[in-house]
């Protein structure tokens, strides 16, 4: 079967063996939504070690009975009338690769002026995706290496000048591809496609899922593409290897709209927490479709329900979209503006519908983010970052440098405190409490590195369950209640029998050194970073004039 007829009835699916010149006469594409191009060099050293052997065979009738080299399953979103677009859902990494070697061949015999055409033997004028495009700088890089790579191979490959062996290559390479014209069950055939071997992970999928699910225009597609890619090439400053998109969209945003609903974290499916069921929506001002976004779910305020979005590609050095809102008011149009993704009225614990507003809703968190932790976010460390100032930055730095010894639980506390902190300012903004709330959430949290002779990460879930701090805070009014609130929680603590004869018994190792750092410091200059004095400050002050916890 020819799969570059047109497929007609949305719910045809093609399935076809082709070789690897019939792979490559189809005009692929690479949809903004894949992921960029990653292979390295040990999968480029193995898809060319396997071509080796399936050359080995002397030629003539022996090659007939070669097994051919079979590289899986390439599945196609087939789209277009005139000029069929096979956008590839699944398999770029090897057809990206194959169409290298296809032009390091070509390139290679019109040096060497043999009369091979690599490109006629492939029936091409040449590999579509030589006109794809990438933004980024780590997949030009990653081809470029790995074009290197294979020249110096076939520089000393017999083949790699043989016609009939390069014609053998051709035919003898090996997929099954999957046509499919519904996109729907393309990723459908992909989720189940990636349940075997290497999996993409929950997170890995968010992306193309939510990209499919944009409704207002092509172009806010490619921005949010750009936004998230950008989000993923950020590193923070920790211990542990995080991308700014996989910290907020999974440990601060999901797991914190759990603990919300009183559910334990390891319960969070990114799936289910960031669905994608967009449509198109009515606007109450023309009662016709338009594109716009709903910021919140099903609402009856046009507030959070009619904005339009616009991408700027040109803006490279700011937040590329603007929103714009329309509201009538007693027969008049008012229009607002929005440049500033932190401003949207959007809430942390809001039902989400996906699509477009699945990634201005991680873009917000991101700017609050980047906001109270911009030291966080830094090629260099925060130790040598002159600019930290805000009092969260300030315990920030000194967490992260206590992090890496102090086992996984310690992140964990990182984690948690952030969250509270995003979470006051999303609900409250960044008022005259905050330094407050800052500190005393920042001592509520970390005591729990003081009360637990061992912490884990599920002994920090734990606790955090039995206070129900997160389902409380939810139901606040105002930023003095949380104050209140934690305030509470700490006296509590400081009344811990546990505690109390751990300080006792004499608190060691890294137990210890949390509490020098942030209880016993000798540092003049540290003074705002003093706790409040409260029962849990005073207990810890008053066992520094006692036995001195060892080392």
């Amino acid at each position: 079967m020819n799969i570059t007829a047109h497929i007609d009835n949305p719910t045809d699916v093609y399935v076809n063996k082709q070789t690897l010149a019939q792979l490559l006469q189809l005009n692929l594409i690479l949809p903004p939504y894949q992921r960029r191009y990653c292979w390295g060099e040990p999968q480029v050293a193995a898809l060319l070690g396997d071509i080796d052997r399936l050359l080995q065979a002397k030629g003539g009738e022996e090659a007939q009975y070669q097994v051919p080299l079979f590289l899986g399953t390439v599945i196609l979103h087939q789209e277009g009338d005139v000029k069929l677009r096979n956008n590839l859902v699944d398999g770029q990494q090897r057809a990206l690769t194959l169409s290298l070697l296809l032009i390091a061949l070509h390139r290679y015999n019109n040096r060497l002026n043999n009369g091979i055409d690599v490109y006629q033997l492939a029936g091409i004028a040449q590999p579509s995706l030589l006109n794809a495009r990438f933004s980024h700088n780590q997949a030009q890089q990653q081809l470029a290496l790995n074009f290197k790579q294979i020249e110096q191979h076939i520089n000393n490959a017999a083949w790699a000048n043989n016609q009939e062996k390069l014609t053998q290559m051709l035919a003898g390479i090996e997929c099954v591809v999957i046509t499919i014209h519904s996109i729907d069950q393309a990723f459908a055939f992909f989720d189940s496609q990636n349940s075997s071997g290497k999996r993409l992970s929950e997170f890995d999928l968010l992306k193309a899922r939510h990209l499919r699910g944009i409704v207002s225009h092509p172009s806010v597609g490619i921005g949010c593409s750009r936004i998230w890619e950008e989000y993923e090439l950020l590193k923070l400053n920790s211990c542990h290897d995080y991308s700014v998109a996989y910290y907020l969209t999974e440990q601060l945003l999901g797991y914190t709209r759990q603990r919300q609903r009183g559910k334990p974290v390891d319960a969070l499916q990114l799936d289910a927490e960031y669905p994608v069921s967009t449509q198109s929506i009515t606007s109450s001002a023309t009662q016709q479709h338009t594109p716009t976004v709903a910021l919140s779910g099903p609402t009856n305020s046009p507030f959070c329900r009619d904005w339009q979005v616009k991408y700027d590609a040109d803006k490279r050095d700011c937040f590329p979209f603007t929103f714009t809102h329309q509201l009538s008011v007693h027969g008049e149009q008012f229009s607002r503006d929005v440049k500033d993704v932190s401003l949207l009225p959007l809430q942390l614990n809001q039902p989400l519908i996906g699509g477009e507003q699945f990634f201005i809703f991680i873009a917000k968190y991101v700017a609050l983010y980047k906001q109270l932790f911009a030291a966080d976010i830094n090629t260099q460390s925060a130790t040598d970052n002159e600019e930290v100032v805000s009092m969260q930055e300030r315990y920030l730095q000194l967490h992260r440098g206590l992090e890496a010894r102090q086992g996984l639980g310690y992140p964990r506390l990182i984690q948690v405190w952030q969250s509270l902190v995003i979470f006051y300012v999303d609900r409250f903004g960044q008022d005259e409490n905050l330094a407050t709330f800052v500190q005393l959430s920042d001592q509520y949290v970390f005591s729990l590195r003081i009360a637990m002779a061992r912490l884990s990460r599920l002994s920090v879930e734990k606790s955090l369950r039995s206070d129900e701090l997160f389902l409380s805070f939810a139901q606040l009014a105002t930023s003095s209640q949380a104050i209140n609130l934690l305030r509470k929680l700490i006296e509590e603590r400081s009344a811990d029998k546990v505690l109390n004869n751990r300080l006792t018994a004499g608190i060691n190792g890294i137990s210890a050194n949390y509490i020098k750092l942030f209880y016993w410091h000798e540092d003049k200059n540290s003074d705002a970073l003093r706790y409040p004095d409260n029962g849990l400050t005073r207990l810890l002050l008053e066992h520094k004039k006692g036995d001195s916890p060892n080392e």
